[in-house]
This record gives structure tokens, sequence and C-alpha cells, in this order.
């Protein structure tokens, strides 16, 4: 995907990347060696990127050596920001570079820039090189396959108990192949959009911009499994491999191991030591631990109240199975530590129960991304322990830079502390790995709407519901958008559509109420605070809701009096609380500054 100080700026956005973004990096490079430091380098990895986006290339400093005007410009066209103000080849970048090579007289480069001499005579030779790389990689025959979609097993028997476990092979194939490092393996939320028997794999091949598409049909009877694989060229349609195993249910994770190794040999793909024991650390040798786990992560994914409190009971299954299973762990944490989100329980009850989970899979294995994303949003959500989140989603990507999850929840760390635009590129780094994930892309709205940048997020969410018009999660964000236009109808329908669909789930009344006050209607807003009091008689719900209606009715004492509760409460609303505009009015409070205090927001 390419290293943080030498991506281009259409990496970063996660476009395609040509011959003009190689130049680029090049021109990181040449920055480099001339000036002893890197051009954008941050304190972290997503600051870098941001820098990349946002901050002119600097000047040469040239370390005390007097640097040639002519190749301070060639430096500087390396590093445009528009690719179409670069050089246009690599070629191009060696001609000029060489035309500096003649000025590198005693005049123009003093005795004391030996150093900076010998630059200017090897920059035009890595030029070169790489100028024949790129004839080389655009007309070499029979490209090798670099790129590859798992779509999901077909569940032949159409037994929909067996639908977890179709799901489960293709991701753990998914999970396994995308730890080697020369494979670009599609996301899962992408390459499941492709699911049914009558799929064309050739097709979604295409449509995912792969060079190879992996298929398979699962079957189960009486105990015994009946698994037909096929990995398959896109751009001819031939066939590389194709196998069929027939085994004892109970030996489903050799089986996995032996599709793996067989996938990855026909791929020439190498896995390192390192490699093979990290897969092995995050297996288990109990086969109905792993079929348990592969049943949580089926409801996980599904995301809604319903099913995480289900995956809640799978993963605790398989741990009962397993105690040291550190995945089954990481998965309990996982849903644990988006209760807070859905309002399934009280947050002091399930935010210590993710982090205890969170310690345990890390206790097991430290080098679990998952884990360590999981433990950086309890920090975050629960804790309100900003740096120790921020370490923990940092080490996630670190351990594992194709985690879509880890970008995510960091992004929203940064956005609570008011680091707006680098959340906004940590966000798009997740799109971009998984391009298809309904939540990463509604909260890329959300996200931007806390920046302020309201039609922006408009356009945004509107996208992510035209792949499910039913996802409640991004209705809400939506019309707190439409809400800061002052379009209030349109709000009020849209937090009206997120609470049909939720099926009870009272996420959004506090919002929905909030809008029904800023736009006059106070009776309406009143009467949705009668509503939450007596919805909290039969189920969890936030104080944050209550105190955000208060916001909007202009009932300064009453907002801070739920607010306080809703802080007792390690509600998760309360970590945007330095950036939601529907507190504004409240900003000069002293008490609403003393609570941004006592969460850790403000100095």
């Amino acid at each position: 995907m390419g290293t943080a100080g030498y991506m281009s700026p259409e990496q970063v956005r996660g476009e395609r990347a040509d011959v003009a973004s190689d130049i680029f990096s090049f021109g990181c490079v040449l920055y480099e060696m001339l000036a002893r430091r890197r051009a954008f380098a941050r304190e972290t990895a997503v600051q870098t990127m941001a820098a990349i986006l946002e901050v002119e290339s600097p000047d040469l400093p040239g370390s005390g050596e007097q640097i040639p005007a002519e190749l301070e410009r060639v430096v500087t066209h390396c590093l445009e920001k528009n690719p179409r103000q670069r050089f246009q080849s690599a070629q191009d970048l060696a001609f000029a570079l060489r035309a500096v090579q003649g000025l590198g007289s005693a005049e123009a480069l003093p005795g004391k820039a030996q150093r900076l001499r010998r630059v200017v005579w090897m920059a035009p030779a890595l030029a070169a090189v790489l100028a024949g790389a790129s004839v080389y990689w655009l007309n070499r025959p029979g490209q090798a396959i670099d790129s590859l979609a798992v779509l999901p097993f077909v569940n032949a028997g159409a037994d929909p108990n067996m639908e977890y476990l179709s799901d489960g092979i293709a991701e753990n194939l998914i999970n396994s192949l995308s730890q080697f490092p020369t494979l670009r393996v599609t996301a899962r939320s992408l390459a499941f959009r492709y699911r049914g028997p009558q799929v064309d794999p050739q097709k979604a091949g295409r449509d995912l911009h792969v060079r190879a598409v992996l298929t398979g049909r699962v079957t189960e009877r009486d105990g015994t499994l009946n698994i037909q694989a096929e990995l398959m060229k896109v751009d001819d349609g031939a066939q590389l491999w194709g196998a069929q195993y027939i085994r004892r249910s109970s030996e489903i994770l050799a089986l996995q191991q032996e599709m793996d190794r067989a996938v990855s040999g026909k791929l020439h793909l190498t896995p390192t030591v390192e490699h093979q024991k990290q897969l092995a650390r995050r297996s288990t040798e109990n086969t109905e631990a792993y079929h348990l786990y592969l049943k949580g992560r089926y409801y996980w994914n599904r995301r809604t109240e319903e099913s995480l409190k289900r995956a809640v009971e799978y993963f605790q299954q398989a741990i009962d199975k397993d105690p040291a299973y550190a995945l089954a762990y990481a998965g309990l944490a996982d849903c644990y530590a988006v209760y807070n989100s859905y309002q399934v329980e009280l947050p002091r009850e399930s935010g210590p129960k993710a982090k205890a989970a969170a310690e345990k899979a890390l206790e097991i294995d430290n080098t679990l991304a998952e884990a360590h994303a999981s433990l950086g949003m309890t920090l975050m959500g629960y804790a309100w322990d900003w740096a120790g989140a921020e370490r923990e989603f940092q080490r996630a990507i670190e351990l594992d830079p194709n985690y879509a999850t880890a970008h995510h929840w960091y992004a929203i760390l940064l956005s609570a502390t008011g680091r707006s635009e680098q959340a906004i590129v940590s966000l798009k780094r997740a799109q971009e790995l998984d391009p298809l994930s309904l939540i990463i892309s509604a909260d890329v709205g959300l996200q931007l709407h806390f920046a302020r940048r309201y039609d922006e997020a408009i356009e945004q969410v509107r996208k992510a519901l035209e792949m499910d018009p039913n996802f409640a999660a991004g209705h809400r964000p939506l019309g707190m958008a439409y809400e800061q236009k002052a379009m209030y109808q349109e709000a009020i329908a849209e937090f009206q559509k997120a609470l049909a669909v939720s099926r009870g789930n009272p996420f959004a009344l506090g919002s929905l109420g909030h809008a029904y006050a800023v736009s006059g209607n106070r009776e309406q807003a009143r009467q949705t605070l009668s509503d939450l009091r007596e919805l909290s008689k039969r189920r969890y719900v936030s104080p944050f809701d209550s105190a955000v209606i208060y916001a909007g009715l202009g009932d300064k004492e009453r907002a801070l009096e739920w607010l306080e509760k809703a802080f007792d409460d390690r509600s998760l609303e309360m970590i945007f609380l330095k950036v939601d505009p529907r507190f504004d009015s409240l900003h000069a409070d002293p008490r609403f500054a003393g609570l941004l205090r006592r969460m850790g927001l403000t100095t």
C-alpha cells in the first residue's frame, strides 16, 4: 500500500497510483538525501499522511551546503501535489538530473560539499533504474498474480444453520492470505457482495480489479464436509488450481490449514517464520471452539443489538471450550466495546468486560492487532484514556496495516480530540481498505459533520445509504448534518427512519428530540423526553439523549444536569462533547469547560 513518509497524495487518498506516484516517492527520497531529513515527517503515520495532502513541500535546507537552484527545482517538480504537474515519465526525470550533473564543477559544488556532489552524481542513475523498472513492469509478459478476491463460499446444502461455516472458511482464507505483503487481497465486505451460486467469478474479478478469484462450495452431511475450491485467472478464465476435500467435520482446522498452504503455494507466496508463528497463534486445536468462534464472527458482522448479544454467547462458549483461544477473547472484546454504541447495556457494565477480554487476548498473544484495537476502543470510549487508546490503535496498525477497524476507531479518537483533518485521513484509509463497510462510510460522514463540513457529510452518508437504505447508523448522521443546515423537515425524517429500522433501539431518540426543539416544535421535543423516560424503565437509555434535547430547548441547567449523568454512566456519545455543534451554546459555561477538563479533552 505504501510507506507513510513516501506515499504520494493520490496514494493517501486511495486513488490509482501510477508512474507519477512513483516520481513523487522518488522526490521524497531525493529530498531526504539532500536535506538529511524526510520531507513530510510528523510524529505519527496519520499526521505524516495529512502533511502530504495539505503541506507544500518544504524548502531544502541543504545542511549548510549550497544546493544548485536547478536541483531544487527538480525536487520541487517531483513533489507537486497535482500529478499532472510532475515529471510525466521517469525518463524525463533522469534527463533533468543528468542536466544538473553538468553543474558539478568546483564553483557550483565547493570542496566542502563532497556529500552533495555524490548525491548529484548518484541521482540520475537512480532515476534511470526507476525508468527501467517502469518500462519492465508495464511490458512484462505473464504478469504474476499480485491481487486476489476470495468470494464467499456457496452454502450448497442451503442449510441456513451452515451459513456461518461457508462464510467462515472464506473469511479465514482472506485473513490468512492478506498476511502476505506481496499479495493484495480484497476486503471481506467488498468480496462478500458477490454471494450466491449464480455469481460470475470472472466478472466479479474484473469488477474488483484483481488478477485471480478463489471460489468454493461447501456441503455438510452426517458429520462429513465436502468442500470444492477453484482458483481462476481473471483475464482469460483459466483455472490455476482446483481441489475437492472430503473430511470429517472434526477435521475442519487441519483442512483450513491445508487449503491455506495449497493456495499460497500455487501463488508462489513464501511465508516467513514469523508469519507461520503468527498464524499458529491465531488458531485453536479445539474444533468445537473454532465453530463457535465462526458463529460469533458471523453474528458480529451483522452488527445489530440482537446479533451482538448472540455473538457474545458464541464467543463465550468458544472460550469455555478453549480458555487459551486469543481470537475468541478479541471477538468478545469487540462486542462489548461496541455495546455502548447501540445502548445494549449500562456502559459501566460493558466497559470493564470489554477491557478484561481485550487484556486477556493480549496476555495470550500480544501480537494480535484485533485485540490492541479493541483495547484502544475501550480505553477511548469507556476509560477516556486518550493517550493509552492512541498507543493501542497505533500498535494495532503497526501489527496489521490493513486492519480497517483499527484505522476506523483511531479516526474516532482523532476527531474526538479535535484533530478533524487527521481523522478524515485515517477514515479514508479505513474506507480504502474496506470500501463497502457501511459503518465506516457512515462514520466518514459523521466526522465530516463534526468538522463542520456539512455538505460533504450529506454527500458521503447518502452514498452509504445507497448501498443499504435500511442502515440505521447512516440515517442518524445524515439527519444531524441536515439539522445544522436548518433543513429541519429532512433531518426529522432521517431520525424517524433510523428509529424505524433499528427495531426500538433508542440511539436516535435524542437526536430526534433535539431536531424538534431547534425547529420550533417544542411540544414534540418534550414528548420525546417523556418517551425516553418511559423507555428507560424497560431498558438502558443513555442520559446523553435527554441532555441533547434540553440543549436544543435552550434549558442550559437541565442539559448540564443530564450531561453529568452521562458522565457518570460513561456514555459513548460523551467522547464527542468537544466537537458536537449541538452543544456550542454551552461552551462559555465554566461547568461545561469543567466537564471537558475532567474527561481529559482540554488542559
